[in-house]
């Protein structure tokens, strides 16, 4: 039997706990609605570029004068991999890892390098593999010129040939409880990839697709080559800030439901550790009142 003295450091050292993960969850509430709202407002203008895309590459006779748009033999990969650089939040690194890891393994007879978006990814793959940058630090309300960076160094690469394809790893929020892994190809842009992408924005948490109808006439000044170089630039930059912006709403979300589940398994072990010591300090009492009941028979003898 514990002593109850052992037993009362128990219970307070799982009350400052309690307390500790409860004001995380109410930390990570508050971080996840603002990463939420920047997310969700992102969305109509990534939504809205993508389709304007569309138009005008249909436009367009030849892609040849756009690099971005050209599709090379894959040789050559970079994975941007997005993770958080604090942990506490469930198994949302372990998963966005396991892909990363899945599309190396699938990828052995090509070059594989990785830009890294968090410490976690990059401690993960630190002597592992070829890691051309790393960013860390960004922010929980990251700002598009905050993400420029990224996204240029992927374009000038792509151009440069330093690789033939760029694939982004990373957590899509959908809802409160539920964040997916996605895996989306960044460069070059393809019209399968951004209808990819119009559906997964228009997803409810069940699964289900939104139908998007754009019937809108287009009239391009000077021309729609010339507004086609100025929206690729464009586009990659939206995509990169929004993979950021859903992996932080993703990330703030699920640390928020790991500090809940925390916070209420404490309060568990409160209850049992309460039981203990109750039950510990009546074995004590009635130990207690046996010994004293035998000194006073003892006495009378």
């Amino acid at each position: 039997m514990q002593s109850t003295r052992y037993i009362r450091r128990q219970i307070q050292s799982t009350k400052n706990t309690a307390k500790i993960t409860k004001a995380m969850e109410m930390v990570s509430a508050a971080k996840m609605r603002k990463s939420q709202e920047a997310a969700l407002i992102a969305r109509p203008y990534a939504e809205a570029a993508l389709k304007l895309l569309g138009n005008i590459s249909n436009s367009v006779e030849s892609k040849k004068d756009y690099p971005l748009l050209m599709e090379r033999k894959v040789e050559k990969i970079c994975l941007l991999v997005a993770t958080s650089d604090k942990g506490l939040c469930g198994g949302l690194n372990s998963t966005i890892l396991k892909e990363a890891v899945k599309i190396i393994s699938e990828n052995q007879d090509k070059e594989i390098s990785l830009i890294t978006i968090g410490k976690k990814a990059e401690k993960f793959f630190r002597g592992k593999q070829n890691i051309l940058a790393v960013f860390e630090n960004i922010g929980d309300t990251v700002e598009l010129g905050e993400t420029l960076p990224i996204s240029k160094m992927l374009m000038d690469d792509f151009l440069g040939e330093k690789y033939d394809r760029v694939i982004a790893v990373y957590t899509n929020f959908v809802s409160t409880l539920k964040q997916e892994a996605k895996v989306k190809n960044l460069l070059p842009v393809t019209e399968e990839s951004f209808k990819e992408t119009l559906d997964e924005m228009g997803r409810d948490e069940k699964g289900r697709t939104k139908k998007m109808v754009d019937n809108t006439e287009y009239l391009f000044e000077p021309s729609a080559e010339e507004v086609l170089k100025y929206l690729l630039p464009a586009l990659v930059e939206t995509q990169v800030f929004h993979v950021i912006l859903e992996s932080n709403a993703s990330e703030h979300s699920a640390r928020m439901v790991a500090m809940k589940n925390a916070t209420d398994n404490a309060k568990e072990l409160l209850e049992d550790l309460k039981l203990s010591y109750n039950y510990a300090r009546q074995q004590k009492i009635t130990q207690e009142m046996t010994e004293i009941a035998a000194g006073v028979t003892a006495q009378e003898g």
